[in-house]
């Protein structure tokens, strides 16, 4: 029988995820195990990698003292599915962690697309497969300055590996506050990456999350920014159901191939077809959303799709 173990964040708010429960719930009603381990608890004893966590049974609470944890070996589990990096800090440690620990073990997203893909560099990499917006990094404020200012485009910044629209910027040639921001990104000693992504305009009809499972499309939703150039439902976007087009899923189950041979089997896309925003390969979250909107409840078809049970 299949074990599998869900890497969760620690919970320091009210608010739990119900995306990865969704797909919990529909693995045990297959009878497969789940446990969920807290990410930042991962160890290193006699060369076993080690992490805290429970046998899931019923949604977590944000009161751990609650929950009798107990230490797991990686290696008594046949899947590991990454939901989190947890704290930024130790992500390096965490992540070598769990690559000494990997061998005989399936990752639902390899650390390789968790690695790659949850950066935007790698998105600049492959033209051949997919179109991304021009992309600039540096940790120089005024070398991004320049091209902002002698490009005549709008461009968001943001940092390469952020997430939930926290940090994100749009800027236009001309504005007094382009260098207070980019200044801001790269840090105080020049030591932080910053990102420029050239804004598509078109992002204002909306921008379509497609998730992938098993290199193939399961659901979509479209989101689009309300007070700000924003997406991210999180900071104020709203969503609409939508379909999509013959030509675009054509495209996302072409790129779902692609995403597979990196390792990659449970993804949301971000698209302004026929531009790739960028991947989110760790909990990339919309069941909810499209559950709301369409009445849907797409985990036994991830489940499916992923065959995990």
């Amino acid at each position: 029988m299949s074990k599998i173990a869900f890497f969760i964040p620690n919970f320091e708010e009210s608010h739990i995820d119900s995306n990865y429960l969704r797909i919990a719930d529909e693995l045990i009603k297959r009878g497969v195990s789940v446990t969920l381990l807290l990410i930042d608890t991962l160890s290193l004893y006699k060369s076993k990698v080690f992490a805290e966590g429970w046998k899931y049974t019923q949604a977590p609470t944000t009161d751990h003292s609650h929950v009798n944890l107990k230490e797991f070996n990686l290696r008594e589990f046949t899947h590991l599915w990454v939901f989190s990096l947890g704290t930024k800090e130790s992500f390096l440690d965490k992540y070598q962690l769990l690559y000494t620990g990997k061998y005989g073990i399936h990752f639902v997203n390899s650390l390789k697309a968790i690695m790659h893909l949850k950066s935007k560099y790698f998105l600049t990499s492959n033209t051949r497969v997919f179109k991304h917006p021009e992309t600039h990094a540096s940790t120089k404020a005024d070398k991004l300055l320049k091209y902002v200012e002698s490009s005549g485009k709008a461009w968001i910044a943001k940092p390469p590996a952020g997430s939930l629209g926290r940090d994100v910027f749009l800027l236009r040639p001309g504005n007094s506050n382009n260098r207070a921001i980019l200044e801001n990104l790269c840090g105080p000693k020049d030591n932080q990456y910053a990102l420029i992504q050239e804004h598509i305009s078109a992002i204002e009809y909306g921008e379509k999350r497609v998730l992938i499972a098993g290199a193939k499309i399961v659901g979509q939703y479209k989101r689009l920014a309300s007070g700000d150039h924003r997406t991210n439902l999180l900071r104020g976007a709203t969503s609409q159901a939508c379909d999509l087009t013959p030509d675009e899923s054509a495209y996302c189950n072409e790129i779902g191939t692609w995403l597979q041979g990196m390792g990659a089997n449970y993804v949301g896309i971000d698209m302004v077809y026929p531009w790739i925003i960028e991947f989110n390969v760790v909990n990339p979250g919309g069941l909810m959303t499209i559950e709301e909107l369409t009445g849907e409840d797409l985990a036994p078809k991830i489940v499916k799709q992923l065959n995990l049970a």
